[in-house]
């Protein structure tokens, strides 16, 4: 029989906004999930390389700095640096984080001249506010209002309570974000315009063949398909952001959503040219929040389908649900956060890690309160891992050898309660809260076995190694600790066999042991 070939993934991680550092939201949505899932897969043999940058030129971080009185680019600057220093700290591995450079510009703009010259894009009248009392345009983040199919606070361009676009002749109620001015002037502009209706079948086309997207997500191609489908504006009239630096579109720049996903196709580039173990083409696979579904669900499916035959789109994506701080949606731009930096600065990595994935907002919304995370990991992981490390600690002393094979039974409980927690770490299954409750469920069993005076401690070292993998990837420093003291080495795969010794376990795996 041939052996099956092992998956290669590239994997994306959405690029954050760097008006601010990343919150607890951030740290807990989409960034723990792309960090679980690369851990995960690389422990089953996938080949995997994550990318990741900052989304310098959105609006928010011009509007952000006008608020702050700073210069955006140093402001874009020094975000761009604590997020990656904060990255590193909860130990989300990123493999290139790449500059918004020279070349990542050109890049940019080359894909959108060459779409422009082909016909894909348009030139085309498209509505822009402009503020009565200073003349200038405003881009998305200047002009604040209500959506117009939910009816929530949204800012104009898209909702993020709902992920429909709304544009100046659709927003309600609009006001100027940052003075409040009402008298707003609509103008329409000659701009770069992707006509989506034109690409209707295309964006059909890929959902019929492809089936690995959330439902919620699904639910946004359905709701967006029910209708013709809007005029999307590739440029605006404007200063921040990438020039078009096209003849046709003086004094306008590259709206910042559609080139994410011209910066996805150069991090693409970027991981193929860096690591060849890729092969020519690997899975695409994308991380990120609802609010922005509605982009990478309808804008940047219809423009990758036409570039380079569709080698460019996603294998899959999972998206997350907001998560609420004390029931308010996070909100940089209104400062209702709790800062990663800071949590992990209070609290170990490995147990903020765990009880995020435990709530994790993946199918619905969550909601952060710090005094219960502490207690859930009191109550939870802190207390098993106490009783655990305590009963196998004692039955153990004085020894220091081989653990033995695991009988028939427990080897077959040991490699189902892994094969339960590793489909909940897979694209087709992905859900970090089943995974960190399986690993309860498994950590409650071991305990049960010990506290039932288990007499082949054989049995119970082997499930402690399936405990330490299962957590290598929502806790690594955890799993690797716990899988370290087994082994002598750090969970390498979920299949390899390793000699299992009698020695003691470290008391604490998620901060510090619980009083006796």
């Amino acid at each position: 029989m041939k052996p099956t070939t092992p998956p290669t993934f590239v994997v994306t991680l959405p690029p954050p906004t760097p008006n601010g550092g990343l919150h607890v939201g951030h740290l807990s949505g989409p960034f723990l999930s792309a960090d679980a899932f690369s851990r995960a897969s690389r422990l089953q043999g996938a080949k995997v390389f994550t990318s990741c940058y900052s989304d310098v030129n959105q609006s928010y971080v011009r509007v952000t700095a006008l608020r702050q009185k700073r210069d955006p680019h140093e402001l874009a600057d020094h975000w761009t640096n604590d997020i990656v220093a904060t990255l590193d700290e909860a130990s989300i591995e990123v493999d290139d984080y790449f500059p918004v450079d020279n070349a990542s510009r050109e890049s940019v703009q080359h894909l959108f001249h060459d779409l422009y010259e082909r016909g894909v894009l348009v030139k085309k009248p498209f509505p822009v506010f402009r503020s009565v009392q200073t003349g200038e345009f405003l881009d998305e983040a200047g002009v604040s209002g209500h959506c117009p199919s939910c009816l929530s606070q949204s800012k104009c361009g898209i909702c993020e309570s709902c992920s429909s676009v709304n544009d100046p002749a659709t927003l309600l109620n609009p006001t100027v974000t940052l003075t409040g001015e009402k008298t707003l002037a609509v103008e329409h502009v000659e701009v770069m315009v992707l006509e989506l209706e034109r690409f209707r079948q295309n964006i059909v086309s890929v959902y019929e063949r492809n089936p690995r997207f959330r439902p919620r997500f699904r639910w946004v191609v359905e709701d967006a398909l029910k209708r013709e489908l809007p005029d999307f504006p590739v440029t605006m009239p404007g200063t921040w952001g990438f020039p078009v630096a096209h003849a046709d579109f003086p004094g306008q720049v590259i709206n910042a959503w559609p080139e994410i996903m011209a910066q996805q196709i150069y991090s693409y580039q970027r991981a193929l040219a860096r690591d060849a173990a890729l092969g020519e083409q690997p899975a695409f696979i994308n991380f990120y929040g609802f609010d922005n579904a509605y982009f990478y669900a309808i804008v940047h499916t219809a423009m990758m389908s036409v570039i380079d035959d569709g080698r460019w789109l996603p294998h899959g994506a999972i998206n997350n649900e907001f998560y609420n701080l004390d029931h308010q949606k996070f909100s940089t731009s209104n400062n209702h956060a709790i800062w990663s930096r800071d949590l992990l600065k209070r609290h170990p990595v490995n147990a903020v890690r765990f009880y995020a994935a435990w709530n994790h907002p993946g199918f619905e919304k969550a909601n952060f309160n710090e005094a219960d995370m502490v207690g859930v990991l009191d109550r939870g992981p802190r207390r098993l891992w106490s009783s655990i490390a305590s009963q196998y600690n004692a039955r153990i002393e004085g020894f220091d050898g081989p653990a033995g094979e695991p009988s028939a039974e427990s080897a077959a409980i040991a490699r189902a309660a892994l094969s339960r927690i590793f489909d909940s770490y897979s694209l087709e299954r992905f859900h970090l809260r089943q995974a960190a409750e399986d690993i309860l469920h498994l950590m409650e069993y071991i305990n049960a076995r010990l506290r039932d005076g288990e007499p082949y401690l054989g049995d119970v070292a082997h499930l402690l190694r399936c405990l330490a993998v299962a957590m290598a990837p929502i806790a690594p420093g955890a799993g690797n600790s716990l899988h370290h003291s087994l082994t002598g080495s750090p969970a390498s795969r979920v299949d390899e066999r390793h000699a299992l010794f009698l020695r003691k376990l470290p008391p604490a795996l998620f901060g510090e042991p619980l009083p006796s």
